[in-house]
């Protein structure tokens, strides 16, 4: 009889968790829908400066092209020191995420850096940034703001 209880209640507070985590992400995905992520997007002459401001930046996302001018001949002899180069920047804690894009014509940085020209500084100093053979898009990241609906108090 003990174990029938047991497992009622078990089984209870199981279903209780799956409900409220699925009432958890249920939230999340409506407040990070499409429609309201559009909505963080409005041209910043219609936001008030309270919303622009309470989101900070905290990192950089940096894109980087290969320009018309970097081939396969010219880009061997640079590499090794381009890689040694970014190693270093990943040491100092500048460089926190890096990718290659799929189509080989590029790489994406995520860096621990807030200011878009400290950032571009930091890339142009790499040996292919030197050379022009990449150049970056920058773009400042933060935190998503439909999350904070979240942290309300219900008035339950």
């Amino acid at each position: 009889m003990t174990r029938n209880t047991t497992g009622r209640v078990t089984g209870y507070i199981a279903g209780s968790f799956k409900r409220t985590s699925f009432a958890l992400l249920t939230t999340v995905v409506v407040t990070t829908s499409p429609t309201t992520l559009f909505a963080q997007m409005t041209p910043l002459e219609t936001n008030s400066v309270t919303s622009v401001s309470s989101v900070p930046t905290t990192k950089l996302l940096a894109i980087g092209s290969l320009t018309p001018k970097a081939s396969a001949a010219v880009l061997k002899p640079i590499l090794p020191s381009e890689v040694r180069e970014t190693v270093q920047l990943y040491l100092t804690g500048r460089l926190d995420q890096w990718f290659v894009k799929q189509d080989q014509t590029g790489v994406v940085f995520i860096l621990n850096v807030t200011d878009p020209k400290e950032a571009r500084e930091l890339l142009e100093k790499l040996p292919l940034g030197r050379a022009g053979l990449m150049e970056f898009q920058l773009i400042p990241l933060g935190p998503l703001r439909p999350l904070g609906v979240l942290l309300s108090k219900s008035t339950d």
